[in-house]
């Protein structure tokens, strides 16, 4: 279940992410932190929890093998997020000479 869950939560980071990169307005003070701070650290928390669950099983059920597949998939998608906000952020900041 918690392979699932992060999933959903790492592609609703990534749908976040890719709105305040195609539209800027809703880059706000209320979905930067909900990228960086709940949706991108919780995908990789529960995606990790699932990844540390199955360490040591070494049967190969299809059960576990999508449970794994589906974390590394919640992994990727949460860094994804993540590197578009902080490029953005980054971007968005404006230097100025001596």
């Amino acid at each position: 279940m918690l392979a699932l869950l992060s999933v959903w939560i790492g592609l609703g980071s990534l749908l976040v992410a890719v709105a305040m990169f195609v539209y800027r307005p809703a880059m706000t003070d209320l979905t930067v932190p909900l990228v960086l701070y709940f949706g991108a650290p919780g995908t990789i928390c529960f995606a990790g929890l699932v990844l540390w669950a199955h360490r040591k099983d070494e049967a190969f059920e299809p059960a576990v093998v999508a449970q794994r597949l589906q974390a590394k998939i919640a992994i990727a998608l949460a860094v994804v997020a993540a590197a578009i906000v902080y490029g953005l952020i980054i971007g968005s900041q404006k230097f100025e000479g001596n």
